[in-house]
């Protein structure tokens, strides 16, 4: 139907600005970038029997904008294998799975069928059995060196104990100092804000008494939560992504205007081509011009026809060149059989000289059998497809961008943006989307406006097309007799038999697409049974175009911390550490 925009087109572009709206509202992208980091930890250590300490460890880790199983600590054996594990949490699956190692244990706390993001508290106690606490000296690495994430405040309590000479050290291996461990009523306690990533921290002392008896308090209250409001990202996608729809369907429509003879109906319908007064019309307006006509433009085929009208050359335009030879009795379609075949028809021989060279090399052994690969046959295809777009671009029926040789059209570039989109992501997997730069709010609404502006390219960009006066003219008058046809009845067919243009009506009907309603309409018209099956020959093709399709397209083939001497006078001088994270 000439200047009808398929609704599809705009239902795509509607539901990708929604999709991306949606996954802005929900925080999908654009909800903030948020590194993985720890909020705080807090380290309680207590002697546990003869030699061994009883360490609690309540981590606030924050998994940002990753997704991950759950809390992860990587452990030194040289204090012993930890035993006694338990754990909890308040506000995430906390099951122990324990990796067992040689010279170090494996942690996690977590589900590994499930992952999850922003916040959350893990409680983790265990016993370090080895930690030679009957010699006299504490000299434990609380966590090594090779820790990868910061802490904000990393704090450390000993209870149950009581220490001479009590010492603090941070930082990198071997650093000594940086911290205080200083008693605080019955604890000892160190606080290090931040705990930057890479450094350690080692305690030690004299143990001069040991309470086993000793119970942890308290815990620490929750970090504040972040309040992450994602509203605004999804009204600015939702609205930015319907304002760059708009703009570019507005803008490519109006650069895509046809010319139209200026004057009425019948002015804009029967242009000639002469210089003259013209105005500017849509495509979507070029319709309103149109009447009902009983006869097809003088002087086209109904392949021009079905060009003037989708603006497409392709399948539909090559099926309405067969069906016209048809109706002229240049070609016979046979559907009697199974399968069917085309062969020469009685008028072959005054065929002119182009459409002779071009159908004898496929019909000079015979009849070609539809329905399966033809080389031949798809040769000719492609060579029609070539010769109907010269055609048309020296017709002068287009003042900007005339059809061309295009194999599926607008939807076939849809189809290839998307998969360039796939291909790009695929790409930047190490990029864009590994880094999670679509969290950033700016990013994320950069890149959902410029997906919903490509795609509105794709989509209507054969707007772009733009027609003569001549073009505009041979349009209206086309889509006047396509609604002659569409609206036939059978006393509309009995004058077209009597006038002998029944075939000729038949192909014009499979190149309008009108075929269905045509055919209806000999069904009720009064034309004798064998008349019918001769004048109705050409709408064949229109039953046949899946056969066609196969005939002419070839079938597809087919870590740890460091350890050392147990010196509590320095960064890993001590026994235990390792380093912690996620999984």
């Amino acid at each position: 139907m000439l200047g009808k925009i398929a609704v599809w087109r705009h239902l795509v572009l509607a539901a990708v600005v929604v999709a991306l709206a949606v996954l802005g509202f929900t925080g999908l992208i654009g909800g903030g970038r948020y590194p993985e980091r720890f909020d705080a930890k807090l380290v309680i250590v207590r002697p546990d029997g003869e030699d061994g300490v009883r360490i609690t460890e309540v981590v606030d880790e924050d998994f940002g904008s990753n997704d991950r199983h759950g809390y992860e600590r990587v452990i030194r054996n040289d204090f012993g294998v930890p035993t006694d594990i338990v754990a909890s949490s308040p506000d995430a699956n906390a099951d122990v799975h324990v990796i067992p190692g040689f010279s170090d244990t494996t942690i996690r706390l977590g589900d590994p069928d499930a992952t999850i993001d922003g916040q959350h508290r893990y409680v983790l106690s265990y016993t370090l059995p080895d930690a030679r606490m009957s010699t006299g000296e504490l000299a434990l690495d609380i966590i090594g060196t090779i820790e990868t994430l910061e802490t904000g405040t990393f704090t450390v309590e000993v209870a149950g104990m009581d220490l001479q000479g009590p010492t603090c050290n941070v930082g990198a291996f071997g650093a000594s100092g940086g911290c205080t461990l200083e008693r605080d009523g019955d604890v000892f306690r160190a606080v290090i804000s931040p705990l930057r990533p890479g450094q350690g921290i080692t305690i030690g002392g004299a143990v001069v008494s040991r309470d086993p008896t000793a119970q942890v308090g308290d815990l620490p209250p929750l970090p504040v939560r972040r309040d992450v409001d994602n509203r605004w990202v999804g009204f600015v996608l939702l609205g930015g992504g319907a304002l760059a729809a708009l703009l570019v369907f507005f803008v490519i429509r109006r650069v895509g205007s046809n010319e139209v003879a200026a004057g009425g109906a019948a002015d804009a319908a029967f242009a000639e081509g002469a210089p003259g007064p013209v105005t500017m019309v849509p495509d979507d307006r070029l319709a309103a011009y149109a009447t009902t006509e009983f006869v097809p433009p003088q002087g086209l085929l109904p392949w021009h026809g079905n060009v003037l009208l989708r603006e497409e050359i392709g399948p539909e335009s090559i099926s309405a060149w067969f069906s016209g030879l048809i109706a002229r009795e240049v070609l016979i379609l046979d559907d009697s059989r199974t399968p069917a075949t085309m062969k020469p028809g009685p008028k072959f021989a005054t065929a002119d000289p182009q459409t002779q060279s071009l159908l004898s090399p496929l019909l000079g052994a015979g009849p070609v059998t539809l329905g399966r690969y033809n080389a031949g046959f798809a040769a000719l295809w492609n060579r029609l497809r070539g010769l109907q777009a010269s055609d048309i671009a020296a017709a002068g029926w287009w003042r900007r961008r005339p059809p061309g040789r295009s194999s599926g059209g607008s939807a076939t570039m849809v189809a290839r943006l998307f998969a360039a989109i796939v291909v790009l992501a695929v790409f930047a997997g190490g990029g864009i989307l590994r880094s999670n730069m679509l969290g950033s709010p700016a990013v994320a609404i950069a890149v959902g406006i410029a997906v919903v502006t490509l795609l509105a390219m794709a989509l209507y960009w054969y707007l772009l097309r733009s027609r003569s006066a001549l073009g505009s003219g041979l349009a209206i008058r086309t889509e006047s007799f396509r609604r002659f046809l569409h609206a036939s009845e059978g006393q509309h067919v009995d004058w077209a038999w009597q006038h002998g243009l029944l075939r000729e009506y038949s192909a014009w009907a499979v190149a309008l697409g009108a075929a269905d309603a045509w055919r209806n309409a000999i069904a009720a018209s009064h034309v004798p049974p064998t008349a019918v099956y001769v004048g109705s020959n050409p709408l064949v093709v229109y039953s046949m175009m899946s056969s066609l399709a196969s005939t002419h397209t070839a079938p597809s083939s087919s870590g740890s911390g460091g350890g050392g001497g147990f010196s509590g006078g320095s960064v890993g001088g001590g026994g235990g550490g390792g380093s912690s994270g996620s999984w």
